[in-house]
């Protein structure tokens, strides 16, 4: 859609790279622990990294010796050229083994069946505008058994709905006419499910704050990382 990527091209984060680099690695540190023991006797993984933006995950998975190679694709490939260096030069990594592609993943992807191993996804999926159909593209094109992993997804909860979706009306991005969504927890879970994932969601706690009101997770707010694995090929 032109209103997502006319918003994206012109969002500058230039400045904000330690920032946000900070705020996604307890995330990833959460999840690259299970990556590490589920690829423990394999190499050359082939990762999608679908709605990559500034590339931060990209970069911090290129520097696991498992990863083989990282197809980092977005609506802004504008955003990507501005910020992939600059986030490399924060993180590290191995920017040999990215590639970039500008794509809408709200449409078909790409790629044929099976192509990857991995697909991952930060802050992204909750932008799509049919969570359903992107699902199930991102199944296509996992091979059987493959993984998808869904980081700093938007949740709102029980307790805290109606703050979240007054939040969202007022965001730059619905004004923008960008896709813009939350969702329970049970519904992810739904949606992978129907889709053909079996899902675990991970409690992550990003600040000193999250830790010490860990009990509220899931009531007052919702921080989880999904992990999913794809039954495709063993009957589902």
């Amino acid at each position: 859609m032109s209103a997502d990527r006319d918003f994206y091209d012109k969002e500058d984060l230039t400045q904000s790279v330690p920032h946000f680099v900070s705020y996604i690695q307890p995330y990833a540190t959460n999840w690259f622990a299970v990556m590490r023991k589920e690829f423990a006797e394999r190499n050359g993984i082939r990762v999608l990294d679908l709605g990559a933006g500034s590339c931060t995950l990209s970069l911090m998975l290129s520097a696991e010796p498992y990863i083989g190679t990282i197809k980092a694709v977005d609506i802004s490939a504008k955003k990507m050229a501005d910020l992939s260096a600059l986030v490399c030069r924060e993180v590290g990594g191995d920017l040999n083994k990215l590639s970039f592609q500008e794509i809408d993943f709200n449409e078909k992807l790409p790629f044929d069946d099976n192509a990857f191993d991995l697909v991952v996804m930060d802050a992204a999926l909750h932008h799509s505008r049919n969570i359903w159909e992107t699902l199930a593209e991102i199944r296509r094109v996992l091979q059987p058994g493959g993984r998808f992993v869904a980081q700093r997804e938007a949740y709102t909860s029980p307790l805290s709905s109606r703050v979240t979706f007054r939040r969202l009306l007022k965001s730059p991005e619905a004004a923008a006419g960008v896709s813009e969504n939350a969702y329970l927890k049970v519904q992810y879970d739904y949606y992978l499910r129907v889709n053909g994932f079996i899902p675990e969601f991970l409690p992550v706690y990003p600040s000193l704050f999250f830790r010490l009101f860990f009990f509220l997770n899931g009531l007052a707010f919702s921080k989880y990382n999904i992990v999913a694995r794809s039954t495709k090929g063993d009957g589902g």
